[in-house]
């Protein structure tokens, strides 16, 4: 069993701020040989982002564009089978290959038609589409870590992961970091 910071990142995650921010994943294994384990992992991150949406103006009856911040949580899912080096030893660096699936939130996106000048020569109306517009994601992923034995049963772990795609969002980057505390039963 681990326990992690995860997505570990310096700032992306709130657009004012530089501050470190991580979620945080928890995850079983299960270990056939010293040097083989699966692991299923299951995280919680939130996030801030910029939100546009339209509102009509009280006067002139206009769309108007209004950007927020919003926060909101994404909730990954790994599967992930990783090989050790040096199984058995104080310092154990391992590759690990697997599947991510995250659940974006629940986002519709409205579509409203809007006409700028209701009754006016131009009526001509135009489509504004509104919300974050996120979209679940699955992904091939590979990293690389390291573990130092503290016990017999419990470990530091250190990793980095990268997804096996061509585009990153702020919500599930390509690159992710994760560092945790490990048990053996």
């Amino acid at each position: 069993m681990s326990i992690l910071a995860s997505e570990i990142s310096q700032g992306g995650n709130q657009p004012w701020s530089e501050d470190p921010h991580a979620g945080i994943s928890v995850g079983l294994a299960y270990a056939p040989a010293p040097q083989w384990d699966v692991e299923l992992t299951a995280g919680s991150q939130s996030h801030v982002s910029p939100y546009t949406r339209f509102l009509v103006a009280p006067f002139s009856g206009f769309p108007v564009p209004v950007t927020e911040f919003r926060r909101y949580r994404v909730r990954p899912v790994d599967l992930t089978v990783a090989r050790y080096f040096l199984a058995g030893q104080a310092v154990m660096p391992y590759v690990r290959a697997g599947l991510r699936y995250v659940d974006a939130p629940n986002d519709p996106r409205l579509t409203s038609v809007i006409a700028p000048f209701p009754g006016g020569a131009l009526t001509v109306p135009f489509t504004i589409t509104e919300g974050f517009g996120f979209r679940d994601r699955a992904s091939a992923q590979a990293g690389a870590g390291l573990r130092v034995r503290l016990t017999e049963r419990t470990a530091l772990r250190m990793e980095a992961n990268r997804l096996l795609r061509s585009e990153g969002t702020d919500f599930d980057p390509l690159t992710r970091y994760a560092a945790g505390v490990s048990w053996k039963f």
